[in-house]
């Protein structure tokens, strides 16, 4: 996935696919099943049999009300005796209750049916109690609903089955469409499409869902839903679990087994989709989004027009108008605007402020920040701004960025500790390649984190398929052709660039972007790319034989090879990854030493600094890294002996 897909791609074969898979979630659509069920639910009102004279006045005994008992059907006389207190209107269908069944805390509730407001409605074997009023829904065996407010169908929905949404910018440009099975590969498909073929995608939805819409809403099998106010046009998936929700609209909840779809304590949804095993809780607000796999809102995080990639979770943060990819920490107050991130796995810190395109014109600017990107604590970033060819950058804390493209991987943006006159204020002090130099446990640990907490299950984060390194650091997307690519590229143009400069601009060397560089830190950034581009080829040549390479591998080797002069035969390939197994231990040690730093500092400023902080030599990350270099090694090992 790449945001260099949006502007650039076929797009009448973009089209093409786009209808393909759509057409394919026509025919094997859990949702849209659901919706040509729910198409029957009037048919279905009709079916069982009218109440006897005997059963009439058992239900009347026991509190219930209806003006015409002659539109109540049932399929059994099981568990009259549990129907209580209720007030049945219009056509409504009664399956019978039976058993008991268990709620989403493990505690078993009898199936049965007591004060309830009810409007014609479809209603299996469940659980329901104290529901203000309920109208039009299909209720299946085995759910659970108790202490509800609203639980009604105001108008024929789709459930926001195949609406559109807009990131990119907030002037609504760009659109993806919702479905069930969406994934980031499509939504960032959908944004390469021009107006017109926008235009022809969704007439092809309408044609194909206007026939699907729905009178009634739905609660699944074994779907719990318990002391919601307000549900209005909602699919509730089976599984589903609902607790103290303060709204949902127009919205499909999707779980599947083993994976719930948790909606809780205030939260707020409205045309939305979400996807199973993602969760809205603590006051969480999702609009017009949808939530890909396994990602969640809540502490008040605020998510509209988006697209949230699988593991990602908005705490406290506003989401507006934005793609976001898997992996990206948001747990603070802070803002993200018109962004187009498919990669992901990057943070947005407390304070920061993504989303500066409001200079009084219209708001038609927006952001591409690259995998990795790290925005601290009260920056600010001014749009238009393309991150794309700097992964796993840092914006340094206060720093305010100006409109730029950036093309430089693993750097650091700060504020100049000692700048320059004549270049003015605004303009930020760039280190290409500090994350890899000085700060490159940043990189392994998170590393290790974005392979134990992936939860997803239909999106592949694999960068190579092919490729024999499966877990660890250098199965990492670090080591992706894509990233390794632009470090060459960068060392390319650090290295085009004269020396002995005082500081060096975009001019000089093109992809600093509205950043200088400091002169002496020329050969020390050159130094930086070249470690990660000389680790990239020992883990290609430890990976696999050079035959089992795809095309791209294949050049990409050959252009490193040149830029770090490593002769193309084979004994030359042998005598330089000999020379530089030194570099090995030398990783370890330099983060080592960089977590010493740390710690020595740490221990200055806090007397009992040391009973609560592990030394670094005992961080599990630096275990698991022990490892995979002692794996890396070993590997070379073999590949020597051949």
């Amino acid at each position: 996935m790449s945001g260099k897909n949006v502007p650039g791609a076929n797009v009448s074969y973009v089209l093409e696919d786009l209808s393909a898979k759509f057409a394919k979630v026509l025919a094997t659509s859990e949702l849209v099943a659901g919706l040509r069920r729910l198409t029957q639910a009037d048919r279905r009102l009709l079916a069982g049999r009218p109440l006897s004279y005997g059963e009439r006045l058992c239900l009347e005994s026991q509190g219930n009300i209806c003006a015409d008992w002659a539109r109540v059907r049932i399929e059994s006389d099981d568990g009259l005796e549990t129907i209580r207190n209720n007030w049945f209107e219009g056509d409504v269908l009664l399956a019978g209750f039976k058993g008991t069944w268990p709620g989403p805390d493990g505690r078993t509730w009898p199936a049965g049916m007591a004060n309830c407001r009810v409007l014609d409605a479809v209603i299996g074997n469940a659980c329901l109690y104290s529901i203000a009023r309920l109208e039009r829904q299909v209720i299946e065996d085995g759910a659970i609903l108790v202490g509800l407010g609203e639980l009604d169908c105001p108008a024929p929905t789709l459930f926001s089955l195949g609406s559109s949404i807009h990131p990119g910018t907030e002037s609504g440009m760009r659109s993806v469409w919702l479905w069930d099975s969406l994934s980031l590969d499509d939504a960032v498909a959908a944004l390469s499409l021009t107006v017109e073929a926008q235009k022809a995608f969704q007439a092809k939805l309408d044609d194909a869902l206007t026939p699907l819409k729905s009178r009634f809403g739905y609660v699944g099998k074994g779907a719990a839903v318990l002391h919601a106010r307000h549900i209005h046009a909602a699919y509730i998936g089976p599984g589903t679990h609902i607790a103290g929700a303060s709204l949902i609209r127009e919205a499909a909840l999707l779980s599947a087994p083993g994976e719930t779809c948790v909606v809780a304590e205030e939260a707020w949804i409205e045309r939305a989709l979400l996807q199973p095993g993602t969760r809205v809780e603590s006051s969480g607000k999702v609009s017009q989004s949808i939530l890909l796999e396994h990602s969640s809102v809540a502490w008040g995080g605020m998510v509209f027009q988006s697209v949230v990639g699988p593991n990602t979770q908005v705490n406290k943060g506003e989401m507006s108008a934005s793609l976001v990819g898997p992996f990206v920490g948001f747990h603070h107050q802070s803002l993200l605007i018109s962004a187009i991130w498919p990669e992901g796995r990057g943070n947005i810190a407390y304070g920061a402020n993504v989303g500066s395109n409001h200079t009084g014109k219209k708001p038609d600017q927006e952001i591409r920040p690259g995998e990795g990107n790290f925005f601290g604590l009260g920056c600010s970033i001014k749009f238009p701004a393309n991150f794309e060819d700097s992964p796993y950058s840092i914006i340094a804390s206060g720093v305010s960025t100006l409109p730029q493209r950036l093309a430089f991987p693993f750097s650091l943006i700060n504020q100049p500790l000692a700048g320059f006159p004549e270049l003015g204020p605004a303009i930020n002090e760039i280190v290409p390649g500090w994350m890899w130099s000085d700060n490159a446990y940043s990189l392994v640990r998170r590393s290790y984190k974005f392979e134990s907490s992936n939860e997803a299950r239909r999106h592949d984060f694999s960068h190579d398929a092919a490729s024999t390194w499966k877990t660890g650091f250098f199965a990492g997307r670090i080591f992706s052709t894509a990233i390794a690519r632009k470090a060459l590229k960068a060392h390319q143009s650090l290295r085009a660039s004269a020396p002995d400069r005082q500081y060096y601009l975009e001019d000089q060397v093109p992809g600093l972007g509205k950043n200088f560089m400091r002169g002496k830190l020329r050969d020390r950034a050159l130094g930086a790319y070249e470690d990660y581009l000389t680790f990239f080829l020992l883990r290609t040549f430890a990976d696999r034989p050079r035959e089992a390479w795809d095309p791209e591998l294949v050049d990409l080797v050959a252009a490193v090879g040149k830029e770090l002069s490593v002769g193309s035969h084979g004994s030359e390939m042998k005598t330089w990854t000999a020379a530089q197994r030194p570099r090995i231990p030398a990783l370890k040690a330099t983060i080592l030493a960089s977590l010493a730093r740390d710690d020595k500092r740490g221990k200055q400023i806090f007397d009992d600094y040391g009973d609560f902080h592990s030394p670094p030599e005992e961080d599990g990350a630096m275990d698991k890294l022990e490892r995979d270099l002692q794996e890396l090694s070993r590997r070379l090992d073999a590949v020597a002996a051949r």
